[in-house]
């Protein structure tokens, strides 16, 4: 009988502790960990790997969901958009046209455990990398600002077109 009064006790203690913190602190701490252990560039390596099997997921969810529209621009871009509200952050379209597509966001779904940790921010490039590419054939990402190195906000160029833009950023095709 004494071990339920303690349980109800604990239950009711005020610690900090849901889902989705729980997860966001696993991946800030594994980012982290690895940037540490084996630099941020084998991590953010790391990162794509895990990025490129959930962006050809999320594709593959896309397209069967949109049919014939997965592949037109606006299309592309809204579910880019679509996509990252789902997991709590939220871009929105800058600009829109045949040869790129620019987003900016002021909310990370990983929220202050991205500060520091740049890696993760190759999920995002190589989810909507996959997911350009997939779609249009091609894609160069490039993030240009995020909140991991301290921007008040993230914005990432998609070219749409080899050689659009420069030569900065992850190509991707289909």
């Amino acid at each position: 009988m004494a071990g339920s009064c303690v349980s109800a006790t604990v239950g009711n203690c005020e610690v900090d502790l849901d889902q989705a913190g729980f997860f966001r602190n696993v991946i800030g701490a594994l980012a982290g960990t690895m940037e540490e252990v084996i630099g941020r560039e084998d991590a953010s390596a790391f990162v794509s790997v895990v990025g490129t099997r959930i962006g050809d997921d999320l594709a593959r969810q896309y397209r069967a969901a949109l049919g014939s529209q997965a592949s037109e621009l606006e299309a592309v871009a809204a579910v880019l958009v679509d996509l990252k509200t789902r997991i709590g952050a939220s871009f929105e379209i800058s600009s829109l046209s045949e040869d790129e597509i620019v987003l900016v966001n002021g909310d990370c779904p990983f929220a202050e455990k991205v500060v520091g940790r740049p890696s993760l921010c190759m999920m995002t490039a190589t989810v909507f990398g996959r997911i350009v590419s997939q779609a249009k054939g091609y894609a160069r990402v490039r993030v240009e600002e995020s909140i991991a190195t301290g921007h008040g906000s993230c914005r990432v160029r998609v070219a749409l077109r080899p050689g659009e833009g420069g030569n900065d950023g992850h190509e991707f095709f289909a």
